[in-house]
């Protein structure tokens, strides 16, 4: 193992671990909240089992965003940007825009 892989393994391992605590947690909230919504339909009282869902819910959306915030890296970055470029239906405008920013629009001082 090289220097560059030495310092990637970690951070590799810590991807693994967060997603793996993420699916845990979704796998929770489906058969959780499939659960409160049995009882609830089985024992016909109004509808109590929404406010359990409606809080996990967000509760796992604030994982989710964490999840994904700690495991963007460069090679998504570039991977979405090369995306994006693939679907751009102006490539070529693209990279005049790139290559010669358009200059700072100056007030004139008269």
């Amino acid at each position: 193992m090289n220097a560059p892989e030495a310092a990637t393994a970690p951070a590799t391992a810590a991807r693994t671990l967060a997603g793996r605590a993420f699916r845990r947690h979704l796998y929770a909230f489906v058969l959780g909240n499939g659960a409160l919504t049995a009882i609830n339909i089985y024992t016909g009282a109004p509808w109590w089992a929404f406010w359990p869902l409606v809080v996990w819910g967000l509760v796992l959306m604030i994982h989710f965003l964490i999840f994904r915030a700690a495991t963007v890296d460069e090679a998504w970055v570039d991977e979405r940007i090369q995306d994006l470029r693939a679907k751009s239906y102006d490539q070529g405008h693209m990279d005049v825009i790139r290559d010669n920013p358009a200059p700072s629009i100056k007030q004139d001082e008269n």
